[in-house]
């Protein structure tokens, strides 16, 4: 955090222009920094109206363990953090980048259901934040994927927002349980997420974007009865993301992410599938790359006209430009 004493400079830095929301946590603002020309960002702030003592202390470890693991990534798909700041009087800022574009969520809302083939090309974004996430030492869980917490840039990259709930992975120790109805899995009810647990979370965030119907809680999604157009592999798919048990979901998100590519192939035959290796069970190790044949594969380069999927004009138009 920034030293409490130099909290008038702190507020000098930044100008405050507009509420963009507020959430349980807190509320955000978008911004500018005037020591970089007045580049707009935003800022997140810890709300300190808790009745209870308890739950405040718990919203500032929360609020705390978003700055420590934010500070600490670097990936595309991922809000970059460059400031934090207290108050003597227990206020909490956290200052990141803003993202253009809209949340899935609002899209939805305004644009209605997205189809399988835009719904695939997401899924692979987000399955590649994941895998990042994933293999970090300890590994992070998201917790918390779903719509609203997934923004489209206008240049159609996806970019994971809120970290308040993530947490380092720690197979001994009970998580506090904090969920999204509909979006969590039923081990993170009981205070226990895994790295899987985020594979059910995108399950159910695929499914709601398929068809617009929100995911009932604790319950597997079947988009294909709710859409006959939803693409039968990426119906499949969906199901076993969303398994009841943990053991009965994909193991990693690299595999998810394989069988996206795939999907996405079968949609456009074109489209060059970059290397994917994948340490998983030995069945599936005829689908994996040598380590010396593969490249990196942190994220897609959707830029390359090989990967460059022919959706951009119906993007621009969901977000308005």
């Amino acid at each position: 955090m920034s030293e409490a004493g130099a909290t008038i400079n702190w507020f000098e830095r930044y100008k405050f222009r507009q509420p963009l929301g507020q959430g349980g946590m807190g509320t955000v603002y978008l911004a500018e920094d005037k020591t970089e020309g007045n580049r707009q960002c935003v800022i997140k702030q810890l709300t300190n109206k808790y009745a209870d003592p308890a739950v405040h202390q718990e919203a500032i470890r929360l609020f705390k363990r978003e700055v420590a693991i934010l500070r600490n990534l670097n990936h595309p798909g991922i809000v970059r953090v460059f400031d934090d700041h207290a108050t003597d009087d227990g206020r909490y800022f956290l200052v990141m980048d803003l993202v253009p574009g809209n949340n899935l969520e609002v899209m939805l809302k305004t644009g209605g259901p997205f189809d399988s083939n835009h719904v695939t090309w997401i899924a692979i974004q987000c399955a590649e934040i994941l895998e990042y996430l994933h293999r970090q030492e300890p590994p992070i869980i998201y917790r918390d994927l779903k719509p609203s917490n997934l923004m489209l840039t206008p240049e159609g990259k996806v970019v994971f927002v809120d970290f308040g709930i993530a947490r380092t992975f720690m197979p001994k120790e009970a998580a506090t349980r904090v969920v999204t109805a509909g979006y969590s899995p039923p081990e993170q009810y009981l205070g226990k997420p895994e790295v899987r647990s985020d594979l059910y979370s995108l399950g159910q965030t695929m499914g709601h974007l398929l068809t617009g119907v929100r995911p009932k809680p604790l319950s597997s999604y079947a988009p294909l009865h709710l859409n006959q157009k939803v693409n039968r592999r990426l119906d499949a798919l969906v199901r076993q993301l969303t398994n009841y048990e943990p053991n009965t979901r994909p193991e990693s998100a690299t595999i998810v992410k394989y069988e996206l590519h795939q999907i996405y192939k079968e949609m456009h035959p074109e489209y060059v599938i970059p290397p994917i290796e994948i340490n998983a069970a030995p069945d599936t190790q005829a689908k994996t790359n040598t380590a010396s044949d593969a490249a990196d594969t942190s994220f897609t380069d959707f830029q390359d006209p090989s990967a460059k999927p022919k959706i951009w004009k119906k993007i621009r138009g969901w977000l308005g430009i």
